[in-house]
C-alpha cells in the first residue's frame, strides 16, 4: 500500500519525458491504459486542456506534502516504520540494496539499458561513482 500511495504523492503531475509534441494549440503525451494491460496509448488535447488538468495537480501554498509529515518525514521514516510493523505484526524484510544494473533490468525489461540497440549484444557498466556531493567550488 505505501509503495502504491507513494508513486501518486511523491512525484509530480506529468514528468517531460511523457510530454511527445507541443505546438501552439495542443500537446501531445504519452499515458498507460491500465484497463488494456498497461498498453502505452498518445493523447493529444488542447493547451488550455492541458493547463487546467495539471493545475489540478498543484498543491495550495497553505498544504504541506505527504513526505513532509508524519512517517514519510525523513527524520522519523525508520523508527516510525518500525513502530507500524510492530504494531500490524509484520517482520521486516531484510532486503538488499540492487546494483545499478539490476534496477536498469527492472526498470526497462526486455528493451533493457544494458543491451546494445544495435547489435543486441550486452552492455556492461564499467565505473561507479559513490553517493557523495562534489567538493565546492573555488571562486577566483
Amino acid at each position: 500500500m505505501v509503495e502504491y500511495l507513494g508513486s501518486y504523492s511523491h512525484r509530480v503531475a506529468i514528468s517531460n519525458a511523457r510530454i511527445t509534441k507541443c505546438t501552439d494549440t495542443d500537446v501531445s503525451f504519452t499515458w498507460r491504459n491500465r484497463k488494456e494491460n498497461y498498453k502505452p496509448e498518445t493523447e493529444t488535447i488542447s493547451g488550455e486542456e492541458f493547463i487546467k488538468r495539471f493545475s489540478e495537480h498543484i498543491v495550495p501554498a497553505y498544504f504541506r506534502r505527504i513526505r513532509h509529515l508524519g512517517f514519510f518525514s525523513t527524520r522519523n521514516t525508520k523508527t516510525d516504520l518500525n513502530c507500524i510493523r510492530e504494531s500490524l505484526k509484520i517482520e521486516a524484510k531484510d532486503v538488499q540494496p540492487l546494483s545499478r544494473a539490476q534496477v536498469l533490468e527492472l526498470r526497462f525489461g526486455e528493451r533493457s539499458a544494458l543491451k546494445c540497440r544495435e547489435c543486441g549484444g550486452h552492455l556492461e557498466l564499467l565505473e561507479f561513482f559513490p553517493n557523495q556531493r562534489a567538493p565546492p567550488r573555488q571562486e577566483s
